[in-house]
This record gives C-alpha cells, structure tokens and sequence, in this order.
C-alpha cells in the first residue's frame, strides 16, 4: 500500500515508522503550497529545515520563560520540512545526487545537535552527570546502526555484485504481495486488526523522526530526562540487536539481506 495525495507524490507506508503517520498528513497539506513558491527549492527547504530544528534544540536550554513550547515547536517544524524536501523534489523534477547527499548528512547531523542539546538541558537542570553521558550514548549508538547498515550492505555488494539490484526487485515483490494482502485483510475485522499490526508493527524503532516526536512531546510535559533515558536506551538496545542479527544473516548467506535493510 502507498500513501498518495491529488500532486501524485507517493511515500510508501509498508517501510516507515510509527512516527510518520504523525507528519506525513500535515506535510501533504502544505506540499501544494509549498510547491507553488518558486524560491523554497528542495535544498532551500533542506537548509531550512535544518535550522529550525538546531534552533528548538538550542531553545530546550536557551529561550524562557516558554523555551520548551518553543523547542517542540521549532523541532517539529523542522521536521515537517525534512518530509517535504523530497516530496518538491518530485513534483518540481529537481531532484539531485546533492540534494540527496545534503538531505541524508544533515540527518545525522541533526542528531548530535538533538542529543547534545537536550543532554545539556537536563544536566543544566539536574547537575547530574549521567545525562551527558546518556546524550553521548544516543547519539553513538545511532550513528552506530548507520555503521552496521554500511557494513553489511558493503560485505554482501563484495560478494554479490548484483546485490543491490536483486535487493530492490525483492522491495518491489513485497510490495506487491502486501497490496494484495492487505486488499484480503479489509474484508474482516480480525484481518483489519491483523492490517493494523501489519502497518504500525515498528512501533520499538527509534529512528530520526522518533527522536523529534519523543522529544517534543517530553519537552511539553517537561520531562526531558525521560526523554533522554527512552533514547538512549532504545539505541543502545537497538545496535546491539542489529550487531547480531546481521552478523548471523551475513554467516548464514540469510535471504532477508535481501528485504529493505534497516539500520
């Protein structure tokens, strides 16, 4: 199944995690307006986008009376216009291996600021040392899973020269057999459940999006330290999770290298 609006963007919902259903809606609401507005190029929006989010990583420790309405607002913003880059880049054809390269490096960027900010705000509150190193740890551990990917994509491409190409015909299989499935599901209301499963069944990733939702949402309910302890520890267990499973599918020659790949 994918998820389509009247500009023919389509984002794929098989694959995404549970935080997109929170900022897809909205971004396909202004992409139409945003699309029209000659200036706000994909990498505009990208630059943008960035700058809003290290502006309400900044404001979790650095603009009161309201600095934590403000951060998860700006944070939230910022994410929004890391969903619709991509989405112009389509509809206008601007699509580029910069835009990409700029999109993807920003990301991990975003990360450091994210953990590094949020990190000091709780130490600032607390004087307790142990959340800067719990910072540390959230934004290691995820860079970390990035590592493990490349790896192992690397490990099989040095293999298998047609790793790549027979990874994205398996995408497109599944794809088509989940249309199918899900089109069967509908007709029952333990296949809708079975559906609902189906589509939100990454609900323990935590991945760039989590980490804005999670933080905002903390930050509204001024518990940032819980919010650091959740990701923190969803990466640490994540990567070590990730250290395993790959090693055993890269000894076993395992099919599901094959299926799209998570960090």
């Amino acid at each position: 199944m994918t998820k389509k609006n009247h500009y023919g963007v389509i984002k794929a919902s098989y694959f995404a995690n549970w935080a997109d259903m929170f900022g897809f809606p909205i971004a396909s609401s202004l992409l139409p307006i945003v699309a029209r507005i000659s200036f706000l190029t994909p990498n505009v929006i990208s630059i943008l986008s960035f700058l809003l989010f290290t502006l309400g990583s900044l404001s979790l420790f650095l603009i009161y009376p309201y600095h934590l309405f403000v951060a998860a607002l700006l944070l939230f913003a910022g994410y929004i216009g890391d969903d619709l880059d991509g989405q112009v880049a389509r509809i206008r054809k601007l699509s580029s291996t910069l835009g990409d390269y700029l999109d993807k490096v920003l990301d991990v960027l975003k990360i450091f600021i994210l953990t590094s900010s949020l990190s000091y705000a709780v130490y600032k509150e607390t004087d307790n040392i142990i959340f800067i190193f719990l910072g540390f740890a959230a934004c290691f551990f995820f860079n970390y899973r990035y590592y493990i990917k490349l790896e192992t994509v690397f490990s099989k491409t040095s293999r298998d020269q047609q790793y790549l190409e027979n990874s994205a015909m398996k995408r497109k299989e599944i794809e088509e057999q989940l249309d199918e499935k899900f089109e069967s599901l509908s007709k029952t209301l333990s296949g809708r459940l079975h559906a609902l499963w189906l589509k939100h069944r990454l609900l323990f990733m935590v991945d760039e999006a989590e980490f804005v939702i999670i933080t905002a949402v903390f930050a509204l309910i001024n518990r940032l330290g819980l919010a650091l302890v959740i990701l923190a520890v969803s990466q640490m267990v994540l990567a070590f999770y990730r250290v395993i499973e790959r090693g055993y599918q890269l000894h076993s020659d395992s099919e599901n290298l094959l299926k799209p790949m998570r960090k």
